[in-house]
């Protein structure tokens, strides 16, 4: 409970430290990115799918059905209608893990600035070519490496999912692991902005696991909500990059910073 408290104090300064006029242009620009490309693939897949379940039921009811012609047309405005809503909650569900590969950079220049905004140290000197690259690798490795983990997560939820009255667990398990993830990921854009290597980044997490699981779990509850799930992203970059300055790494603070954690 404690944790979670600590989570969410995170995410309220983060939330707060996103209005200040030299990180607002950071944090907007992964929104706003988001956005355009969620509006964008959401409704080309709308508009396709509508347009062909209209084709397929473009059919004219003529004699002695057509009393049944205006349940028709109400039938398939119906199934449009319920293909956006679907379309938006499984956006809501995938959109943000394909995202976090795409806007990888991005999110790096948003840690990065957050980092100076808190931290006394000075960053490591870097072009800013040579930081998206690095980023972007970065964030392969991290994709790949959580895949294989979470097929066995996956299997072991599976097979409680088959054991009567465990079965239950089962979400809760997938759930948990989901939000350790999701936590992970945005702690390890503050670890990666002071170039930390990834196994030693998952190392220091176990130092605080309870913290860990308790942001990633506030922030996948978060994602699950459609829109929000576009605006928490910058959000939580900027929380995450605070835990690891402040609870998961040894760097000197800022002493406004330091009064306020």
């Amino acid at each position: 409970m404690i944790q979670a408290v600590s989570a969410l104090t995170y995410l309220s300064r983060a939330a707060h430290m996103a209005r200040e006029k030299a990180i607002l242009p950071w944090v907007l620009i992964p929104a706003l990115f988001n956005l355009i490309l969620f509006g964008s693939l959401y409704y080309l897949a709308g508009t396709s799918i509508s347009d062909w379940i209209s084709s397929w039921a473009d059919t004219s009811i003529t004699g002695f059905w057509s009393f049944l012609e205006p349940a028709v047309d109400f039938l398939i405005g119906a199934a449009v209608f319920l293909v956006w809503v679907l379309l938006l909650a499984l956006f809501a569900s995938v959109f943000t893990i394909a995202v976090q590969l795409v806007a990888a950079p991005f999110m790096g220049l948003l840690a990065e600035r957050t980092d100076q905004r808190v931290c006394a140290a000075p960053l490591p000197d870097e072009s800013i070519g040579a930081m998206i690259w690095r980023t972007f690798k970065r964030e392969i490795r991290k994709t790949w490496d959580w895949i294989w983990r979470s097929a066995l997560v996956l299997l072991v939820v599976l097979i409680v999912w088959l054991i009567p009255g465990v079965n239950v667990f089962a979400s809760a398990i997938w759930f948990l692991w989901s939000g350790w993830l999701l936590g992970a990921q945005y702690i390890d854009y503050g670890a990666d902005t002071r170039q930390v290597s990834f196994t030693e980044m998952k190392k220091r997490l176990q130092n605080q696991r309870w913290l860990v699981l308790s942001f990633g779990c506030i922030v996948l509850a978060l994602t699950m909500i459609p829109l929000v799930n576009l605006l928490i992203m910058p959000i939580a970059v900027m929380a995450g990059t605070l835990i690891w300055l402040e609870a998961l790494s040894e760097m000197p603070l800022k002493s406004t910073e330091l009064a306020s954690g």
